[in-house]
């Protein structure tokens, strides 16, 4: 668990967001020639709002990191 200092202003953002496409006929994951499901990245969009309402005692720690 990180412990942030009380007498600091922090700002949080987001860094990385994973999508994942699925083909409404067939109910499943698009998916690539291996079976594994395809992954998707949206690099230009802004997803700041995401952390809104969000504060530094919300977050946990990622241990894969």
């Amino acid at each position: 668990m990180s412990k942030f200092d009380q007498n600091k202003s922090y700002s949080i953002g987001v860094w990385d967001l994973t999508f994942y496409v699925v083909d409404d006929e067939k109910d499943d994951y698009v998916r690539n020639t291996d079976g594994s499901i395809r992954i998707f990245h949206a690099p230009n969009m802004d997803y700041s709002y995401m952390a809104d309402g969000l504060d530094v005692d919300d977050l946990e720690e990622s241990w894969d990191a």
